[in-house]
């Protein structure tokens, strides 16, 4: 079949049905974008993430599937559009200009060879209109060269963006971004994507571009989406440890027994008692808690309040936003956040013996 129409039921902007086999890797998933949305992608290394923005672009093809944007059949068996006839853009984590045109120049481009298809005249005001838009106002004349890192990749952004796509595909845009920079780029991004109305997939692995820029989130897992759903939603009740890390939270995977969660290892993780009422039958479950809400203490601890307590050894100490991230052994691995004096009062090293407990009503809960 191949069609030069897709009819679907869900009328979004881009859909894709994907399958793609590589070696030991393949990918298998479906993927929509309303019009108007950005939708971030997230996964751990090796996960397809990159691989799925190639397929929608047009830079790869898979082994079977269909891409449509807006009713339109991209790619399907026996049918392939170019990429530079897809109204689709790509801004990966290197500017990739053209190191011998100006900054002006290079947006030209675009204008000139893309949907606008204006003369060269237009197109050079019209390329100065778009470097302003993205703080730019005077550096048209200057060649990628002459400019930092972050000013090339706005030069990128603008470029992208004044070709016109209907979607336009965002691969860690931020990475090679200094820290301060960075949030520049990400609020740019998100005004602008605002202003033309322009619909976005953003491949990242910093959980603030899911937050500032995404209405939804998608996780991919080896090849296959494993959860998707707004980004408060998914990052509150994570899936995989993957969206836990991101969301900085403890996850412990296992199952329900008497209203409560018994992780791998054997321990028994009691909720807070909302959630405790959902857990009335055995079956697979997860718990969510806060690495603040862990106390450590190097004697076992005697409590009033209901609380869980275990024991543990100090595997890892590093810097975190809140402190110092105090790892523990176990199957799952539990992150405590401390600050440097409590670090320095409990003599805490590598391998040092621990008692950990957190407050039931710390605990939230949820079936899977």
């Amino acid at each position: 079949m191949t069609p030069a129409l897709w009819k679907s039921a869900a009328k979004a902007l881009l859909e894709a049905n994907l399958q793609l086999t590589r070696g030991s890797f393949s990918l298998d998933l479906r993927l929509t974008l309303a019009r108007g949305e950005v939708l971030a992608l997230l996964g751990p290394n090796g996960s397809g993430k990159s691989t799925v923005l190639d397929l929608l672009a047009g830079l790869a093809i898979p082994s079977r599937g269909i891409v449509a944007l807006d009713g339109a059949v991209l790619t399907a068996p026996g049918r392939f559009v170019a990429p530079e006839k897809r109204a689709i853009g790509l801004l990966g984590q290197e500017p990739l200009l053209f190191p011998h045109l100006t900054a002006r120049a290079n947006v030209a481009f675009a204008l000139r060879v893309g949907e606008a298809r204006l003369n060269a005249a237009a197109a050079r005001a019209a390329a100065d209109r778009w470097l302003d838009r993205v703080g730019l106002n005077g550096l048209g004349g200057s060649v990628p060269g002459a400019l930092s890192g972050g000013q090339q990749q706005r030069v990128a952004l603008a470029r992208a963006l004044a070709a016109g796509p209907r979607v336009l595909l965002l691969d860690e845009p931020m990475a090679a971004l200094d820290a301060e920079t960075a949030p520049f780029m990400r609020q740019l991004i998100r005004e602008q994507l605002a202003d033309t109305g322009t619909s976005a997939i953003i491949v990242t692995h910093d959980i603030v571009d899911a937050v500032v820029l995404a209405d939804r989130v998608a996780v991919l897992h080896d090849g296959a989406l494993i959860d998707e759903g707004t980004t408060a939603a998914v990052l509150a009740a994570p899936r995989n440890p993957f969206v836990a890390a991101l969301a900085g939270v403890n996850l412990v995977v296992g199952t329900v027994q008497k209203g409560a969660i018994v992780a791998p290892d054997g321990r028994t993780f009691s909720v807070r008692p909302a959630d405790a009422a959902d857990l009335d039958a055995t079956g697979p479950a997860a718990a969510v808690f806060r690495p603040a809400s862990v106390v450590v203490q190097t004697e076992q601890p005697r409590h009033a309040s209901p609380r869980n307590v275990w024991s543990a050894r100090v595997t890892g100490i590093e810097p975190g936003s809140g402190g110092v991230r105090l790892r523990t052994s176990g199957d799952p691995e539990i992150i405590a956040e401390l600050t440097p004096a409590a670090v320095a009062d409990l003599g805490l090293q590598l391998g040092s013996p621990v008692w950990l407990s957190v407050k039931a009503t710390e605990v939230s809960a949820y079936r899977r």
